[in-house]
């Protein structure tokens, strides 16, 4: 059957964890694509057992099952951009380099993830050591926060300063283009290098508490931009104020780390409170 949509929406694949509290891992990378208008897809690395409050277990998924996952799902010809997210172990990471290696003209983004907010390892040793060596190198863009820019350049990155010399490193250690988010400084700084340029974003932080995800989905609005056909830089500027705005209005969902609200963009405006007086009682 030959479906002709109206408005056909690009198609963007995630390849990450999945989140059962919904404000990290696939749950969160397509809630984002739903706001930028672009249609998800999911391939998933890994079930968690957790909750606004930490990840207590982790499940790989089978690496074959992985690939044949992912295959299915690019063998539909649609897919314009790719975010990775947790991949669990070094298998995981392998099946997602033959893909990009396979597929060289999808734009992918690649959100690092190493550790959980709650101190549990999101990916093994083996897993970590082939990120940084193979596929850091294969993907149009990194996007590590603070945390795991140190761990990946072996630097100190606690400051503005720190975060330039860790987006540098991440070049020289064959990255095409690299993003360090600072989300967790004083003020929210984002480094963002490509070629010889480098630039600071400077923005407000706000919320501190309403991050659960914010690299999922920072990650996630840079792929949906690089799909709707966006240059890099201004898919950074882009992702950046859409998890600006996520974090100012998300909502209390559990006692621990808020989640953002992703879909702000898609509720209606606040109504004004009508003062108007109460219509009369009926007289019977």
């Amino acid at each position: 059957m030959n479906h002709q949509p109206n408005a056909p929406w690009p198609v963007v694949l995630s390849i990450a964890g999945f989140d059962p509290s919904a404000g990290a891992g696939i749950a969160a990378d397509l809630k984002t694509f739903a706001a930028h208008n672009c249609y998800g897809v999911a391939a998933i690395t890994a079930l968690t057992v957790q909750n606004t409050e930490g990840v207590t277990a982790l499940h790989p998924t089978d690496p074959a099952s992985l690939r044949d996952s992912i295959q299915a799902l690019l063998a539909d010809g649609h897919i314009k951009a790719i975010k990775i997210g947790m991949l669990a172990n070094r298998a995981n990471a392998e099946v997602v380099s033959a893909i990009l290696e396979a597929n060289p003209a999808l734009p992918a983004v690649l959100d690092p993830v190493i550790r959980s907010s709650s101190g549990m390892a999101l990916v093994d040793d083996a897993g970590l050591e082939f990120i940084r060596d193979r596929l850091l190198l294969q993907v149009a863009v990194v996007t590590p926060n603070v945390g795991e820019a140190a761990t990946l350049t072996g630097l100190k990155v606690e400051t503005p300063e720190n975060m330039k010399a860790a987006v540098q490193r991440l070049r020289e250690m064959g990255a095409r283009a690299a993003v360090i988010t600072g989300g967790h400084l004083e003020k929210a700084i984002d480094v963002f290098a490509e070629g010889a340029e480098l630039e600071a974003f400077v923005g407000d932080r706000v919320k501190p508490d309403n991050t659960h995800g914010t690299g999922c989905t920072f990650s996630s609005a840079v792929a949906a931009n690089l799909a709707l056909g966006r240059q890099l830089r201004d898919a950074v500027v882009l992702a950046k104020a859409y998890v600006t705005e996520a974090i100012r209005k998300a909502y209390a969902v559990g006692p621990g780390r808020l989640p953002l609200n992703h879909l702000y963009r898609m509720m209606p405006p606040a109504r004004a409170t009508d003062h108007s007086p109460a219509a009369p009682e009926p007289v019977h």
